[in-house]
């Protein structure tokens, strides 16, 4: 038995984190699906509503506009999407962290006995946090097999940080180049492109490529991760893993 993701045959771990991916792309078709109805229509009723009481003598004829603004509270459809594609980028990158910790717990297992008494492992972690760092997920995944740490996992990484600790500005040209998108802002006007000072450009189909790219690194992961728990010849493998995770202080063992 191999690891095999049509059959199921994949981690716990997996399993909760492609439900997580499943709702990621959900909210994000959803959202811009409803948003799109719920925008025409408010559009539409401040148009009705401005025509209804039209005097060319004392309106200039676009005051529908400022209706529809205090409608929506001034977040138009783009910044609405804008928030929604954020939020989404930050989950799954969330998500993909915790699939790593989650894989790893599953791969080790909870205790062992060593000298007739029962021990605990737990990954290790920074003084006051349960989870472990990045660099620990980093190099106990690359101990199972597996490297996490590709240059799109990088990137994403970064751009979560961006979205979290800066809420997107680009405050600078280095930050300019590593994020804007060259081949969406072809054809756009001036105004449309990313700028120093501006908001990153996001976008679904961009969004999508993120998690896609996510995707393929944690079903590269799953297949040691799965196998140091599920099958014979991963764990056979389980005391040489332990070694090296200890001697690279990725695990703590105590007694219970």
């Amino acid at each position: 038995m191999t690891w095999n993701e049509d059959s199921g045959t994949v981690s716990r771990a997996f399993d909760d984190w492609k439900w997580n991916d499943r709702e990621n792309r959900a909210f994000l078709r959803l959202s811009a699906q409803w948003s799109d109805k719920a925008y025409q229509q408010t559009w539409d009723e401040a148009e009705g509503s401005f025509a209804a009481r039209f005097d060319p003598d004392r309106h200039y004829g676009d005051e529908h506009l400022d209706i529809f603004e205090d409608a929506v509270d001034g977040l138009w459809p783009h910044s609405y999407a804008w928030i929604t594609e954020a939020s989404v980028v930050k989950n799954a990158v969330t998500g993909f962290e915790v699939y790593l910790e989650k894989a790893l717990q599953e791969a080790l297992g909870s205790s062992l006995t060593m000298d007739g008494k029962k021990h605990i492992i737990k990954l290790a972690a920074p003084h006051k946090f349960e989870s472990p760092g990045w660099k620990t997920l980093v190099a106990a995944h690359k101990v199972l097999g597996a490297e996490v740490e590709t240059d799109k996992v990088t990137w994403a990484r970064d751009l979560r940080h961006l979205l979290t600790h800066q809420n997107g500005e680009l405050r600078s040209e280095d930050a300019l180049a590593r994020f804007r998108d060259l081949d969406a802002e072809r054809g756009q006007d001036e105004i449309h492109r990313a700028r120093v000072g501006g908001k990153v450009p996001l976008g679904a189909p961009r969004v999508l490529t993120i998690l896609d790219s996510l995707a393929a690194v944690i079903r590269t992961a799953d297949a040691p991760a799965w196998a140091m728990c599920w099958s014979p010849a991963g764990r056979e493998r389980w005391p040489e893993v332990m070694t090296k995770l200890h001697q690279q202080k990725c695990i703590v063992v105590e007694p219970v």
